[in-house]
């Protein structure tokens, strides 16, 4: 298994405590915020019928909080999440616990004890980000849980093998890895990043280096990775180019040691604006499958959004991810309102067709060999403190 969380905070805590002195801050500053997060939504899951169990509901409440501690050359973070959720909300936490890949990592707790179909109640917790860094002149460290930025694409990004990918809320979130991260600046526009997960046996972990710099106004990098774990070496390129409509892509090649099974992964998009509306469009390649992706196994896949910033208070999101092969997919629509300083009302509605894997159509009440129809109507509300 990895090395826990707990075991790279601990590394991390001392890496911080024993600090040189010339690493040491001379002015500690701190900031300590967060947010509470109130989820309600009635639901539906079915294969075109109307009877009452095809109907049900779901909300959540949830607490983040998040601590930054600064100095000249070294700084700890922190992001833990706690949440208490009830009805559907519930029964599709569990249901995603059951399923690694395609699963956040949640500490789970029933109040009524672990029940076999699945809890009407529970509650979870979860460490975003809890990490020191450590900044000298030739060299910068990251060390404990993190997320390694190494995306693109606004959803897909076949070169970074760290990120696990959660899509269970109003749009997508990259989760942390716990992992060590070492960047050296070669220039001003260059720079080389190394990064590693152990595990119990060094040879199981997950390793990468990336060499990335700007060329004739073009961001790119090329990268290469060990999943010890899954005896596979990756290459790897993307770049990123901004001009009136900003490009990207990310490529990668699978290499098992067997030699056989060797694998393309593939997304390119882009991105741009013209007066109140803001477009994002994607296509991702996915030439290995469920052992490559379990979240989007399909081979072809796309992703759209259109954001009409209405007003300055107003915005509305309409947006798709869509497994073609599968033709599976989930539908979104948010309004949002800023309602009042640091306050954010959300009204949507998702729908979600087939029996598709990445969407989480088959955790809304798939039936087996028939394609379901699924969707949710609800509103969040977000106060940030």
């Amino acid at each position: 298994m990895r090395v826990s969380a707990s075991a790279v905070a601990l590394f991390a805590t001392l890496a911080f405590v024993a600090s040189p002195p010339g690493m040491a801050q001379d002015s500690p500053s701190a900031t300590f915020g967060g947010s509470v997060l109130e989820q309600a939504y009635g639901s539906y899951s079915g294969s075109g019928g109307f009877s009452s169990g095809d109907f049900g509901y779901g909300s959540s409440t949830t607490l983040g909080l998040n601590l930054d501690v600064k100095g000249q050359r070294a700084r700890a973070s922190a992001s833990l999440e706690t949440a208490v959720m009830d009805g559907g909300a519930a029964q599709i936490a569990w249901l995603l616990a059951a399923q690694p890949g395609l699963a956040p990592t949640d500490e789970l707790f029933v109040p009524s004890g672990r029940p076999l179909g699945g809890p009407d109640l529970l509650m979870a917790f979860r460490v975003r980000t809890l990490y020191v860094k450590l900044d000298a002149d030739w060299v910068s460290l990251i060390a404990g849980r993190q997320v390694i930025n190494y995306e693109r694409g606004a959803l897909w990004s076949p070169t970074d093998i760290f990120t696990q990918l959660d899509l269970t809320g109003l749009s997508p979130v990259r989760l942390g890895s716990d992992a060590l991260r070492l960047t050296f600046p070669l220039g001003t526009t260059t720079g080389l990043d190394v990064a590693a997960a152990p595990d119990t046996f060094p040879a199981d972990g997950i390793y990468s280096a990336r060499l990335s710099g700007l060329v004739l106004g073009v961001d790119g990098a090329l990268s290469a990775a060990r999943d010890g774990q899954a005896r596979t070496t990756y290459l790897g390129a993307d770049f990123k180019a901004d001009l009136e409509v900003g490009f990207y892509g990310d490529l990668s090649y699978a290499l098992p040691d067997s030699g056989a099974g060797a694998s393309v992964r593939a997304a390119g998009g882009a991105d741009w604006s013209r007066g109140d509306f803001i477009f994002a469009a994607e296509y991702y390649y996915n030439g290995g499958g469920a052992g490559a992706d379990p979240l989007f196994p399909g081979s072809h896949n796309l992703y759209g959004e259109i954001t009409w910033r209405a007003t300055e208070f107003l915005s509305v999101s309409p947006s798709v991810i869509w497994d073609i092969a599968d033709d599976s997919g989930t539908g979104m629509l948010l309004v949002s309102l800023w309602a009042a300083q640091n306050a954010t009302l959300v009204v949507y509605g998702k729908a979600i067709w087939g029996e598709g894997t990445g969407t989480y159509a088959g955790l809304e009440g798939s039936i087996e060999g028939i394609a379901t129809v699924a969707g949710q109507l609800g509103a969040t509300l977000e106060i940030s403190f």
